[in-house]
Order: C-alpha cells, then sequence, then structure tokens
C-alpha cells in the first residue's frame, strides 16, 4: 500500500473535507464523545473490570469440558455406536418391502437402458457392466425372495423367531 500521498495530510483535515476519504492509520477512526463533539458510538477501548475473572472462568469451563470428553467417551461412545447401529438395522427391516418393490423395477430399468445403448452405439457393454449388472440382478432375486428363504435360513442356523403376541388376542 502507497502512503506517499498521505504524507503532511492531517487527519482534521482529512476529516472535514467530505470528498476525501482518507483512513487514518495513526489515531482511532472513531472519536470518543467530549464536551464539543458527540461521539459516533464506539465504545471505549478500556478492558472490562471482570476479564481476567471471565477469562479463567471460560478457561476452566473448557479444560472441564476436555477432561469430561476423554474420560467418558472412550465408556460411553460404544454404547451409542451400538444403539445407531441397531436402530438403523431396524429401520433398514421396516423398509425391505417398499425398498425391494423399486429395485425390481430399477434393475429391469438399467437393464433395459443398456440394450438401448447398446444397440444405439453398436459396441458391446463392458465386462464390469454386465458384471455389477449381474450382481444386482442376483441381490434383487434374493431380496424378493426373502419372505421364502427366510425359513429356511433361520432353521438352518438354529435362530427360532418368536410370534409377535398383539394386545388383542
Amino acid at each position: 500500500m502507497n502512503l506517499k500521498p498521505l504524507e503532511g495530510v492531517s487527519v482534521e483535515t482529512s476529516m472535514n473535507n467530505p470528498s476525501e476519504n482518507h483512513m487514518s492509520v495513526i489515531q482511532p477512526s472513531c472519536r470518543l464523545p467530549s464536551e464539543n463533539a458527540p461521539g459516533c458510538g464506539c465504545a471505549s477501548m478500556q478492558e472490562p473490570a471482570g476479564g481476567k475473572a471471565a477469562g479463567a472462568a471460560a478457561m476452566t469451563a473448557l479444560a472441564a469440558a476436555a477432561c469430561t470428553a476423554c474420560c467418558l467417551l472412550p465408556f460411553t461412545l460404544p454404547a451409542v455406536i451400538l444403539a445407531s447401529a441397531g436402530g438403523f438395522i431396524a429401520m433398514l427391516d421396516h423398509a425391505h418391502g417398499w425398498l425391494t418393490r423399486l429395485a425390481v423395477p430399477v434393475v429391469i430399468g438399467a437393464w433395459l437402458w443398456i440394450g438401448w445403448q447398446v444397440r444405439k452405439t453398436q459396441r458391446r457393454a463392458t465386462r464390469l457392466t454386465v458384471t455389477l449388472m449381474v450382481l444386482a440382478s442376483l441381490l434383487t432375486a434374493a431380496a424378493a425372495s426373502w419372505p421364502v428363504l427366510e425359513p429356511v435360513a433361520f432353521n438352518a442356523l438354529g435362530i427360532v423367531k418368536k410370534r409377535a403376541v398383539l394386545p388383542n388376542e
């Protein structure tokens, strides 16, 4: 920044001339109220009386929070993660039906899209594309047939699924 043009220009001169907009780097740009002139609303630059005590209290609170996080986090984090994972799995269980009904037309649409692209460009689909689509088709077929596969899989693993008892029964 070139301050050469401002050399020798007093602050009072520049502040009284509205056509010039100079910022003083020597004096504060905002004046405090005096007997002759009203102030511009700036607060004084003095530190409040309890500034050091407030700073010490804030640092103490920050240290206490850090210690709490370091001491409690290793004990509570695994429980929080397991509870969140359980909730997510339960949510996926409830979403199984409508997600499967959504996946079937999506996979069929993807196969049709690939067939249309192959026919349009007269080039074969890549091996990776075909492999991923076969995998998606197999997974979608397994998800769609899960109501039939579930009892067989649970019996093979020795898992007994209890029937929920409703309050009206």
